[in-house]
């Protein structure tokens, strides 16, 4: 059973092993669309049973037939199960905005006419609470009666920026600093703006090689690790799949001697990066590829990768961002990437500046020093398991973009191609920077198309 995210938030691990319980043959057929205010022992024991998938499957009639109360106790229900569920806690986000919206919509027929706040409420409500077009009018509605709100400035941005009009995007972000700046508002304008630069087709083989010393790149190697048969915590749908793919792709048309480790323990994956610490040249290249739960730890500022032993309860078998960045400062590499496709993964490169750069002489800089750069499937917060392709939706982009380079792609430019399809086709945002503090000098990785 997936529900559909790579995440398992660091205060609801305690709570996993028991949310996934069996439910002693327990049905959510007990839950009735016309419950009274309290759901009957035998709903609430399915419930606990239960996938997050199953409870919203339950309930999406309801909601079609605009029963939101009977909807919202189920899923008020099953977020004690599932406190961190991405897809419980948007559906019941959206459910609670339809039920705040027929209410409202109820007063006014019963008034006849709205009030000027209800008004503005209904649209801020709409604005916050749903997505696409429909959230993104709501927004402008609301923006007539407040134009300086921040909060619907950024949101009004978030969803232009889903919908690929970056310009606007970037507009309202600027518009919302305006009124109250902060960091993270300067990286979605980084990421709106950079978004919408126009990209360089990827160089021709013959025009591109001459410009790099190929023979002076060194070995190139792949880590590429897919957990998704996790044995405590809940099993994912493509994770797996997806490391297979990167790992083929990038033995067959890049010439990376490939290590994969599928449904690995941590064990296993401390020590193959223990062996690349002793086995790698200074002119070397190493990816890691990392795809399966991730956590982050919100108290401690942590995050973590959690292989397929990972207990909720015991940190013991996490695998944390201090021990990756560890190991990527011991290591003798010249270039070394990590691209991560779980939950919370952007906090490798938190606070880290993001560069760009283009042409022949970018490259050559580039080829020459020392790198350790991180991209990363989302910033803080949960990604998609799945696209209905077989493969994450970050992983689905990464192919297609390794795969239609006919010459040289460095990692930021691989980052360029990345973000807006992701962006496009989820509730994620990509994120690519220098890991702080492991030995970064300036560099890029550099992917070689092999003839």
């Amino acid at each position: 059973m997936s529900s559909g995210w790579r995440s398992i938030g660091a205060s609801a691990l305690l709570a996993v092993a028991a949310c996934w319980a069996p439910a002693h043959g327990a049905s959510l057929a007990a839950c009735r669309a016309d419950a009274e205010e309290e759901l009957t022992p035998a709903c609430r024991e399915a419930i606990a049973g239960a996938g997050p998938s199953e409870v919203v499957a339950l309930v999406d009639p309801w909601v079609t037939a605009r029963n939101y109360a009977g909807a919202l106790r189920v899923l008020q229900d099953a977020r004690r199960h599932h406190p961190s569920n991405t897809l419980l806690q948007l559906r019941e986000h959206e459910v609670q905005s339809l039920a705040d919206e027929a209410a409202w919509v109820e007063r006014s027929r019963k008034a006849e006419a709205l009030r000027p706040d209800d008004e503005f409420a209904l649209a801020q409500t709409r604005c916050l609470g749903l997505t696409g077009e429909a959230a993104l009018a709501a927004c402008d509605k609301a923006l007539q009666g407040r134009p300086d709100e921040p909060r619907l400035l950024v949101a009004r941005g978030d969803l232009l920026l889903t919908l690929g009009r970056t310009a606007e995007a970037e507009a309202s972000y600027r518009a919302a600093a305006a009124r109250g700046p902060s960091p993270a508002l300067d990286k979605k304008i980084a990421l709106a703006a950079g978004a919408g630069r126009p990209l360089a087709a990827p160089p021709a083989a013959d025009d591109a090689l001459p410009a790099v010393d190929v023979s002076s790149l060194g070995r190139y190697h792949a880590l590429v690790i897919g957990n998704d048969a996790y044995e405590y915590l809940e099993r994912l749908d493509t994770a797996a799949n997806d490391a297979r793919a990167v790992g083929e792709l990038l033995a067959t048309q890049y010439g990376f001697e490939v290590t994969p480790l599928i449904n690995a323990t941590r064990a296993q994956i401390v020590d193959v990066l223990d062996e690349y610490r002793n086995r790698l040249r200074a002119s070397d290249n190493l990816l890691i590829y990392y795809a399966g739960h991730g956590s982050l730890d919100a108290e401690a500022d942590k995050g973590y990768w959690l292989p397929v032993d990972a207990q909720p309860h015991r940190r013991t078998q996490w695998v944390s961002n201090d021990t990756v960045r560890d190991t990527l400062r011991a290591l003798k590499a010249r270039h070394v990437l990590v691209v991560a496709d779980s939950c919370f993964s952007g906090t490798l490169t938190r606070g880290a500046e993001l560069k760009l750069g283009r042409g022949q002489e970018h490259l050559e800089r580039m080829a020459r020093l020392k790198s350790r750069q991180a991209l990363s499937s989302g910033g803080l917060e949960p990604v998609a398991d799945s696209s209905g392709s077989g493969h994450s939706p970050f992983a689905a982009a990464l192919l297609r973009a390794l795969g239609s380079n006919r010459g040289i792609l460095d990692a930021t430019s691989l980052f360029a191609e990345l973000r807006r399809p992701v962006a496009l086709n989820s509730e994620q945002l990509p994120q690519f920077a220098d890991i702080r503090l492991a030995g970064h000098e300036g560099g890029d990785f550099l992917f070689v198309r092999r003839k």
